[in-house]
C-alpha cells in the first residue's frame, strides 16, 4: 500500500526545477504525475513518486541540496488546515504533537517523532516509502528544513537548533545547507533528527486562539476517522525504533501496540503482511541507507539493524541482496558516480 501526500509537498517546484536547469514537466512526465498538481495543492499523490521525483531531480540537475531548495521558500500555508491547527496551539512542542498526529493528512509519507534525552529533545525525521528501493536523502533532507522553517515561522524567527544532523556523507558544498538549516550540521551520524533545547519547545506561540484550535482539532478528527488505520504503518514505525536496541521481534512490537501477536498479524494479514516481513523490509531499506550514505564499519551498521555480529548481518544480507555488503556498496557507489545525461 503506498502512503499519499497532498501535491503540496511540491510547491515551489516548477521555479526551483528551472533555476537548477531541468524541465519541471518533463520531470513530471517521466514520474508519471499530472502537471495539474503544480496548480492544486489538495490532489492526493503517491509519496514514493514525490521521492524518486526530488531524487532524479537532484542526480540530473548535479543539485546535491534540491531538496533544501523545495524548503526553503515553505510556508505555513503549504500544510492546509494542519497549518490553522499548529498555528493556534499554545507552545511550539504542542504544535509538534498536532504535526505528529494528523501529519497523515497532509503527508503520509513523513514519519516525525520527538524524543527526550536529559535538557535535550531530539525531533526524528524520517520518511516512509515503499515502492521503489534506494536512499531517499532529498526527501529527509527537504522535510527537516520544512519542520525547521516551520518551528522558526511559529516561533516569530526565534527559534535555534543546537544542531541538525544526517545519517548520510556530507557533500562538497554546505553553502545551501547552511543557509538553510544553520551552521551546526552534522552528517553520518546515527540519525536524522533537529537537536534543540528542551525548553526552547515551550516556548509560547504568539496570539494562539484556544476556541480556534479546538474547532479546527475537531474538523481534522473527523477527517481521520474517515480514513482507514493501516496497522502496517504502525509496525513499520515501530521497528525502525526498535532495531537498534537489538529488541525488534513479533512480540515487542506486538507489546508495543497494546495487542497479542496473534492479534496482530491477524490485522497484517488482511493486507497482506506479516510483523516478520514487515522487519525483514524495514532491515533491507535501513541497511540500503547505512551503506550508501555513511563511512561506518559493518559491525557498527549490524548494530544498528539489530544483528548480534557483523557476521550475522553479512550473511542475511547475501540472502537478501545477492552481494556482500562491500560489494553492494562499491556498485551502488560506482553507478552514483557516472555523470548525469
Amino acid at each position: 500500500m503506498y502512503s499519499l501526500t497532498r501535491s503540496a509537498s511540491l510547491t515551489g517546484y516548477e521555479p526551483v526545477a528551472r533555476s537548477v536547469g531541468l524541465d519541471p514537466f518533463r520531470m513530471l512526465r517521466l514520474t508519471k504525475l499530472p502537471a495539474s498538481i503544480l496548480d492544486d495543492p489538495n490532489i492526493m499523490i503517491s509519496s514514493d513518486s514525490v521521492g524518486w521525483l526530488l531524487e532524479e531531480s537532484a542526480r540530473l540537475s548535479g543539485q546535491v541540496a534540491f531538496g533544501l531548495l523545495m524548503a526553503e521558500h515553505r510556508l505555513l500555508s503549504n500544510f492546509g488546515m494542519l497549518a490553522l491547527l499548529i498555528r493556534e496551539e499554545p507552545t511550539l512542542r504542542a504544535a509538534l504533537q498536532s504535526c505528529f498526529r494528523y501529519m497523515r493528512l497532509h503527508n503520509a509519507g513523513v514519519q516525525l517523532r520527538l524524543e527526550d534525552a536529559g535538557d535535550l529533545t531530539l525531533l526524528h525525521v524520517g520518511v516512509n516509502m515503499q515502492g521503489h528501493h534506494g536512499v531517499w536523502r532529498q526527501a529527509i533532507e527537504q522535510s527537516t528544513g520544512i519542520m525547521l522553517r516551520t518551528l522558526s515561522i511559529l516561533s516569530g524567527n526565534t527559534f535555534r537548533p543546537i544542531r541538525v544532523c544526517f545519517t548520510h556523507e556530507c557533500p562538497s558544498n554546505l553553502e545551501i545547507h547552511h543557509r538553510v538549516l544553520g551552521p551546526a550540521i552534522e552528517f553520518s551520524q546515527e540519525l536524522n533528527a533537529i537537536i534543540c533545547r528542551g525548553r526552547d519547545l515551550d516556548m509560547p506561540i504568539p496570539a494562539a486562539d484556544p476556541a480556534l484550535n479546538r474547532e479546527v482539532k475537531r474538523s481534522l478528527d473527523m477527517q481521520m476517522a474517515n480514513q482507514q488505520d493501516e496497522p502496517t504503518q504502525r509496525v513499520r514505525q515501530i521497528a525502525k525504533m526498535l532495531l537498534p536496541s537489538g529488541l525488534c521481534s513479533v512480540d515487542g512490537i506486538a507489546q508495543h501496540l497494546g495487542m497479542h501477536r496473534r492479534t496482530l498479524n491477524r490485522h497484517l494479514a488482511s493486507e497482506g503482511q506479516s510483523v516478520t516481513t514487515i522487519i525483514n523490509a524495514v532491515r533491507t531499506e535501513l541497511a540500503e541507507e547505512y551503506l550508501a550514505n555513511s563511512k561506518r564499519r559493518l559491525y557498527e551498521v549490524a548494530e544498528l539493524l539489530g544483528f548480534s555480529s557483523a557476521g550475522d548481518f553479512s550473511r542475511w544480507f547475501r540472502s537478501q541482496f545477492g552481494k556482500t555488503p562491500s560489494a553492494w556498496a562499491t556498485s551502488y557507489r560506482e553507478s552514483k558516480a557516472t555523470p548525469p545525461i
